[in-house]
């Protein structure tokens, strides 16, 4: 019954088409059954797509490889030769780089950076390392293999905006791609210290550079006749220190007298070995109080005739660095009645008679 109702249907649209527009031109005819070509087209075409599901394994060359993000292929290891250094010295930074991977990495760089902003990385400079070039701030590798690194020696140059702070604090950002991935990480550095500046001086006055007369007796001094003389000893720093120890010995003929000028620390003589020690326990940043004057005491002989007296000798400083735990020693000339820093009385050392 269903096949004579679609033969009539059928019939009748045929019938119908023919008589407005077939008979009247075959073009009509022509353009439908173009149309109906092209829908059994795409129908059969839509099936075979449904149908035929094929592995697209070409693709996968064009992929990344999978890439553990716990454990990234490039491995860097740094460095610094000293954690405690001069910043106008610089910093020696060495890395240990290695490809741990199956590919090779392409467009390998690491940018240092401080993290804090008392510091600014002003320059990179190359010591070894022939597989990287460098711009500014900025490490540049070349194409690295599976298995294959190396050793990047480089001196860091930084400048410092807040004078009170002497830690630095940086890190490295390397990136480079695997395949088609970019990956990044970022490396805490090594944390760096600064040596803090110390100065330390001994010197003898009988007139103080201002003019004033601190001495008493002959200049130059005389056979027979005490004259005495001022030793300051100063200490200068940047950063804190500790422990300081400051000490010299009063050669014979040579006396401590009464006069003392103390604004830090503690004195003290020993008649019997006639060594004088000067000790402060805590030296605070930048503070201008560190120093100690004391008076001495000489009558010449007269065997002394045209000799120049030491006044005191083998003087030596020690001193902890309260940051860094850097030791700082040395020693300092001996003092003579020369009084070399004495502006209006140096040159006038040697002993007369009367």
């Amino acid at each position: 019954m269903f096949k004579k109702i679609f033969d009539r249907v059928a019939h009748h649209i045929w019938h119908s088409r023919w008589q407005k527009f077939y008979s009247q031109s075959h073009w009509h005819l022509v353009l439908d059954l173009s149309l109906l070509i092209v829908i059994i087209f795409l129908l059969a075409s839509l099936g075979s797509f449904f149908f035929y599901r094929p592995a697209l394994n070409w693709l996968n060359s064009f992929s990344s490889p999978a890439v553990d993000l716990n454990n990234l292929p490039l491995a860097c290891d740094f460095s610094v030769e000293n954690s405690v250094v001069n910043l106008k010295e610089g910093i020696t930074l060495k890395i240990n780089f290695k490809n741990n991977g199956s590919v090779p990495t392409t467009d390998a760089t690491i940018d240092f950076l401080t993290t804090n902003p008392d510091f600014t990385l002003d320059r990179l400079e190359k010591i070894n390392g022939e597989t990287v070039e460098i711009s500014r701030r900025q490490l540049f590798f070349k194409p690295i293999n599976p298995g294959d690194g190396g050793e990047v020696v480089l001196k860091a140059y930084f400048s410092l905006k807040n004078p009170t702070v002497r830690v630095i604090n940086w890190e490295a950002q390397i990136q480079y791609t695997i395949g088609q991935q970019p990956l990044k990480q970022n490396t805490i550095l090594p944390v760096i210290k600064l040596s803090a500046d110390f100065n330390a001086s001994s010197v003898a006055y009988y007139t103080s550079p201002q003019g004033d007369q601190l001495g008493i007796g002959p200049i130059p001094p005389l056979v027979g006749i005490p004259t005495n003389y001022w030793i300051f000893w100063e200490v200068k720093n940047s950063g804190n220190f500790k422990d300081l120890v400051f000490s010299g010995y009063l050669p014979q003929g040579v006396e401590l007298n009464v006069g003392r000028s103390l604004l830090a620390g503690n004195f003290n003589y020993n008649s019997s070995s006639r060594q004088i020690v000067w000790k402060v326990t805590e030296l605070a940043d930048q503070n201008d109080s560190y120093r100690l004057g004391f008076e001495v005491k000489v009558v010449p002989t007269e065997t002394q005739v045209g000799q120049i007296l030491p006044l005191l000798i083998n003087t030596r400083y020690y001193i902890v660095d309260s940051l860094t735990g850097e030791e700082k020693k040395g020693e300092l000339e001996s003092l003579t009645t020369n009084l070399e820093a004495d502006h209006f009385n140096s040159g006038q050392g040697k002993v007369i008679s009367q």
